[in-house]
């Protein structure tokens, strides 16, 4: 035990410095097997080959697809098509802006994966949309931030897919799984809309007509076809989620060829900013390799589960510490490390304790969304602030109702496993 926590507490020491979290890890780790085995035996041989073990895995190949389809949707003013849409559906409610916000969040999460490409680039317009028609700019951007956390949910997911491929679960399932407990978060948000009408006054309006709605449709088609696309893609099993990801890339393309809104010059800008984005996770996936096979090689994971055995005596108990637990890792760090140097340590307690891996991946991803719209850390937060120049401190007070909804979904998902597995067990099999 005194070896995790030195681990452990390292590891957050270097992070709380600013050193970047690859540096870190790697770091961690060499330190760990000073102490273990001598600074003058340890196997650099061996570190190197598991450097190159972790970044050569095909599953990890969907990241940077999915990353740059985020980009290259928001480049080609896809979002827009998908607001028209969602405001035809339900934009006539009371706080119909509010509503039209968290659709357009869902829609657009079956195309990107990605809570930071829904803040930077829906989210903008959203916010646009609902100050010209005469909302606060802070509940504008309050919507907005929880709204975004529904992308890595709703499959795609870039997180699902980390948490697959460092759990050795089914993507598939992983990706599936996170449906229901999507929806559900949009639904529990309108439902907090809807409450808070009365308090702010709000009105209903004209209910779109059915020529609007066709209208919208018919300009929508293409992006709304995408998750349609992708997920009956996966589930009839035409493709795999890796190669989902890179026939979304080539659909984003066509869209963005069609509408005439992606030029040579900007595909080229995505493509050197998707890049950098995807060396950063790769660092962070060659140094967590690494940092898991310290943890194994030496059985942290053993003594850890033998202690937490020892203290938790039920399920339910270990999920509600697990919880708790990851609720406050995510107010200090992003979910891509969080689930590369956790994920690990994890799973031998969920097996332990007979949880489904794939209802505790929907979890700990939920845990970490939640993470995205918490103070000090908080990514969306950070971005919506550059975008709005709303400052950090009355974001994170109007972010308050927010919680609510986002807590009960996941007191929910936790309570009903069901809501999780039911449906990937129905489409492709236990």
């Amino acid at each position: 035990m005194l070896i995790f926590f030195l681990m452990m507490g390292v590891l957050l020491v270097l992070m709380l410095l600013g050193f970047p979290v690859a540096l870190s890890m790697g770091v961690t780790s060499v330190l760990a097997l000073g102490v273990l085995r001598g600074f003058d035996a340890i196997p650099w041989d061996m570190l190197s080959q598991r450097i190159m073990y972790g970044v050569t895995n095909f599953t990890l190949l969907a990241i940077p697809f999915f990353i740059l389809a985020g980009r290259l949707c928001n480049e080609a003013k896809i979002t827009d098509r998908i607001f028209e849409f969602a405001k035809t559906l339900v934009g006539h409610f009371k706080g119909g802006l509010g509503h039209v916000n968290v659709l357009g969040s869902m829609i657009f999460a079956g195309m990107s994966g990605s809570a930071v490409a829904d803040a930077g680039g829906l989210g903008q317009m959203e916010i646009k949309a609902m100050v010209d028609e005469g909302y606060d700019l802070e509940f504008s951007t309050a919507v907005t931030a929880a709204s975004a956390t529904i992308g890595p949910i709703i499959p795609p997911s870039i997180p699902m897919v980390i948490y697959g491929a460092m759990a050795g679960e089914s993507v598939a399932k992983l990706l599936i799984a996170g449906f229901f407990p999507g929806v559900i978060m949009g639904v529990a948000m309108m439902a907090l809309l809807v409450a808070m009408a009365p308090w702010y006054g709000w009105k209903a309006k004209r209910r779109a007509s059915m020529p609007e709605v066709f209208a919208a449709i018919k300009k929508g088609i293409l992006p709304l076809l995408a998750p349609v696309i992708l997920i009956g893609g996966i589930v009839s099993g035409i493709f795999t989620p890796t190669e989902a990801a890179a026939i979304a890339v080539v659909y984003v393309i066509v869209m963005g060829v069609f509408y005439q809104t992606i030029n040579l010059r900007s595909f080229l800008q995505i493509l050197k900013d998707s890049m950098m984005d995807t060396s950063i996770i790769l660092f962070i996936v060659a140094a967590s390799s690494i940092y898991s096979w310290v943890i194994a090689r030496y059985q942290i994971t053993d003594t850890l589960v033998n202690w937490m055995g020892s203290i938790v005596s039920t399920q339910l108990m270990f999920l509600l510490v697990v919880n708790i637990f990851l609720l406050i890792v995510g107010c200090f760090i992003d979910p891509t490390p969080a689930l590369f140097i956790l994920v690990p340590i994890f799973m031998p307690m969920v097996k332990q304790y007979g949880i489904d891996p794939i209802h505790f991946g929907v979890i700990m991803v939920f845990n970490l969304m939640i993470g995205l719209v918490t103070p000090p850390v908080g990514t969306v937060l950070y971005i919506l602030n550059r975008v709005t120049g709303v400052p950090l401190e009355r974001l994170s007070i109007a972010m308050l109702p927010w919680y609510v909804p986002l807590l009960a979904t996941l007191a929910l998902i936790v309570l009903f496993p069901s809501l999780s597995v039911w449906l990937p067990n129905a489409l492709l099999g236990r």
